[in-house]
């Protein structure tokens, strides 16, 4: 079993600075628990030397459910970190996250010792067998889960450890035996069973296609509802209403709606997450607040019911609709990222400025390009000297902001990029406005990237939704007296495209929309439209629909 669960040797050669729960507890006591950088680095030396250290089993169990917590605890400032971020993440965002992954890499081995200790048969551990079984699973989940928030993948070989760590439990027949599991259920139980099915189901939300803080709600909701499932080694009976998970626990893959028919097949029937999943739309839709549905404190209308509806599709119906198939591409596509740098290009290479102002000099606007370039939007003062462009002898079409990337598939209204780490560039996250011109297409076209995730060949990939109707770019300010001094900012007015059924509608900054909010714009002259539905939210835009009212 220490080579299914790929464990290091132990020996007694260098002994840890604790080596039973007594000294552990007193280690403990003498730590900094307050400062977590420093509790981190002391938490990770000691639990890689108690993983090569020899010791009885029951007791190391017991130094790790004292480490628990602690380890817990540390972590949740660290992962504030690089959770969510743009990609590729910057140097101080990607040591915060090789250091959460090496913690919870360094507990979850701790734990399969344990594991691996029940299936030996060694002293005293039998009875400790649903709560080891439990624990390495809980930890390898929450290594899946921050590897994803990191915008990873998890690395080869994760699912087959975690499928091993859940048939040993299985065969022992302990899988469905509970333990308390306060850090992560509150007062409900948690077994190895659906400590493994939670793990399955957050694979099955496509979690990097969501917001970091839709993909926190999805991963609670796996947790709570992975009792919903039930496990069998052979098809259940299928129905129209609920498609069963398929996985095969010799593979190192996740569960899927592909189903595969060998010995190590389970299949997890649906039906009962899907009545709940159902049950909490329907009484969204009447009324009921999030918060008395028991869906988290958190839980906003109407992204809540929004989540819940793609989470009906993705773990009960077979995954996501699409409204149009995704075909093979082979080609470049041109990205471009930030509000200004995509005013920038869409209106002609031309620098935005305040309308009616003065006219910009030609050092002004090479400052501006500049920036541009180098920062992605114009900086409130410039950074260097007027002439810095010519002391250094660039020219602001060399610089790297409109990028160049290799597609891999594309559809009607999207398209899947991806571009090598190596091959410097800006940083991507979900939710971004980004312009795109695919393939043989002659125009800068308006998308939302809707996810970013570095995939096992150190390549960042994106799939982009792109924004129908070719976009036209204005200068955009709030109306009325608090707005008499307010500057101008870079937005996009986009046509009504009638074959998509899709109205007329305005891009603004974020936190802009307000129903029947009054704005001006400015292309030749000014006008006055009145803003009458939200349409999209994304981390830098809002799109709304508009009315023209002056």
């Amino acid at each position: 079993m220490t080579d299914t669960f790929n464990l290091p040797e132990t020996s007694t050669a260098q002994p840890p600075a604790f080596a039973t729960a007594a000294e552990c507890r007193t280690w403990l006591e003498s730590q900094p628990l307050s400062n977590h950088v420093q509790m981190q680095a002391a938490l990770l030396r000691s639990l890689n030397q108690l993983n090569r250290y020899r010791l009885a089993a029951t007791e190391r169990l017991a130094i790790l459910e004292l480490l628990r917590e602690p380890v817990h605890t540390s972590q949740d400032d660290n992962i504030r970190r690089f959770a969510g971020k743009p990609l590729p993440l910057a140097p101080t965002e990607q040591a915060a996250f090789d250091t959460c992954l090496s913690i919870w890499n360094a507990l979850a081995t701790g734990y399969l010792h344990c594991l691996a200790a029940c299936v030996a048969l060694d002293p005293g551990m039998k009875p400790r067998w649903p709560l080891a079984a439990q624990r390495a699973l809980a930890t390898l989940v929450t290594v899946q889960f921050d590897t994803c928030r990191g915008g990873r993948q998890p690395a080869a070989g994760y699912w087959r450890l975690l499928h091993a760590a859940y048939l040993a439990a299985e065969q022992a027949g302990i899988a469905q035996q509970e333990v308390a599991d306060t850090l992560r259920q509150g007062n409900n139980p948690a077994t190895a069973l659906t400590t493994w099915i939670e793990g399955l189901l957050l694979h099955a939300a496509s979690p990097y296609e969501l917001p970091h803080k839709q993909m926190a709600w999805a991963a609670r909701w796996a947790r709570r509802w992975a009792c919903k499932l039930t496990v069998f080694d052979s098809p259940p009976t299928l129905s129209a209403r609920a498609i069963p998970l398929c996985v095969d626990l010799d593979s190192d893959l996740p569960a899927s709606y592909r189903p595969t028919f060998v010995s190590g097949t389970r299949f997890l029937d649906t039906s009962g997450l899907r009545e709940s999943l159902k049950k909490r739309v329907v009484m969204l839709q009447r009324g009921d607040s999030p918060k008395d549905l028991q869906l988290g404190d958190d839980c906003t209308q109407p992204l809540c019911e929004q989540l819940l509806i793609q989470m009906y599709y993705r773990w009960c119906k077979g995954g996501a609709i699409r409204a149009h198939e995704r075909r093979p591409a082979d080609g470049n596509c041109v990205i471009i990222g930030g509000i200004e740098s995509i005013h920038y290009y869409i209106s002609g290479r031309k620098a935005f400025q305040q309308p009616g102002g003065s006219a910009l000099t030609d050092t002004e606007i090479r400052r501006q390009r500049e920036e541009i370039g180098t920062f992605g939007r114009i900086m409130e003062a410039p950074p260097q000297a007027d002439d810095y462009s010519q002391q250094r002898g660039y020219q602001v079409e060399q610089w790297e902001v409109m990028e160049e990337w290799h597609m891999l598939d594309e559809s009607a209204t999207g398209v899947r990029i991806q571009r090598p780490l190596a091959k410097a560039g800006s940083r991507f996250g979900g939710g971004q406005l980004v312009a795109v011109r695919p393939g043989d297409v002659r125009s800068l076209l308006l998308g939302t990237l809707r996810w970013a995730m570095i995939d096992g060949n150190d390549s960042l990939q994106a799939g982009v939704q792109i924004i129908a109707g070719l976009p036209r770019p204005v200068a955009v300010r709030g109306t009325g007296l608090s707005a008499l001094r307010e500057k101008y900012s870079p937005g996009f007015l986009l046509p009504a495209v009638a074959a998509l059924q899709e109205p007329e509608s305005i891009i603004i900054p974020v936190g802009w929309f307000k129903l029947q909010r009054i704005l001006e714009i400015f292309t030749t002259q000014a006008s006055q439209v009145m803003l009458t539905g939200l349409v999209d939210r994304g981390n830098d835009f809002e799109q709304a629909t508009y009315e023209n009212v002056g």
